[in-house]
């Protein structure tokens, strides 16, 4: 955002000269951006309020310096905003095919209205993009938290009690502590949850999000992880699985294996982001 201040900083003193009235009020909106952009605290961090209103100000202004432009200058500048149109919009999408300044004779009024219908549209599709990749964001976060507290606090309460074991230890860990033996398991599965995340997340495009959606999903994947290593582990040291596990080395590679199983959950998460960053990688 501070790259796009600045440059539109840039064009607008070199703009100034043909309407220093109109000029200098677009200087003054900006200047209301830099205020905004200081630390914020988590609601805010979460809510995203003042990074709404940050970039629709931006592209007010973006939109407002159209009347500041020549009508060749426009022109020359088409393949710019059609590019950074593309990113969100479809490609057949009507402001593409009604804004050909040559084929159509176009007059310079009919074109700069054009021109900014065309950002009109990128701008309010770009505010709905990023709107929903925050709050898939938000959703990601409070899972993993969730998550990570659950298993904190299983941690917690197995060291409590001493009458209920939510493991059933191997026969070389008989002297284990039953909450010690549950922590190894969890770090088993978010090992698992790692290994088998590794290659996605090493590929993953963030498409340009301030979110670092990405990042959010690998968290989502070491922390549902060893929830999912505990549930199959329970399941086959209860017997609901034809099989045994007869010591701790094979507990815990079993607790890898169910941890990597984290994909099949947490692919709802990867879909929607696939979905959301899919116009956003295109370019």
């Amino acid at each position: 955002m501070r790259t796009k201040l600045d440059d539109l900083y840039e064009q607008l003193t070199a703009l100034s000269q043909r309407d220093p009235g109109r000029a200098a009020a677009l200087l003054a909106l900006l200047s209301r951006v830099e205020g905004v952009l200081g630390h914020s605290g988590v609601v805010e961090w979460l809510r995203g309020g003042k990074l709404e209103y940050a970039w629709q100000t931006i592209h007010s202004v973006e939109r407002a310096m159209v009347a500041l432009r020549t009508g060749d200058e426009l022109i020359g500048l088409l393949p710019a905003y059609r590019s950074a149109a593309a990113r969100i919009l479809p490609p057949d999408d009507k402001v593409f095919t009604d804004l050909d300044p040559v084929a159509g004779g176009m007059s310079e009024a009919l074109l700069r209205a054009r021109v900014q219908g065309l950002l009109t549209r990128y701008h309010s599709a770009s505010d709905q993009f990023h709107e929903s990749a925050r709050r898939l964001r938000n959703r990601i976060l409070g899972l993993s938290v969730f998550a990570l507290v659950a298993e904190v606090l299983m941690v917690v309460v197995q060291w409590r009690s001493t009458d209920v074991r939510l493991l059933e230890a191997p026969g070389d860990a008989g002297g284990v502590p039953a909450w010690r033996l549950l922590f190894f398991v969890l770090v088993a599965g978010a090992l698992g949850a790692f290994l088998s995340a590794l290659p996605s997340m090493i590929t993953a495009r963030s498409g340009g999000l301030p979110y670092k959606l990405p990042f959010q999903q690998g968290l989502l994947k070491l922390a549902v992880g060893p929830l999912v290593a505990l549930v199959g582990i329970m399941l086959v040291v209860g017997g609901l699985v034809e099989t045994s596990v007869s010591s701790t080395a094979a507990l815990l590679g079993l607790a890898i294996v169910f941890g990597a199983g984290q994909q099949a959950v947490t692919a709802f998460a990867d879909r929607r982001a696939a979905e959301l960053l899919g116009p956003a990688a295109k370019s």
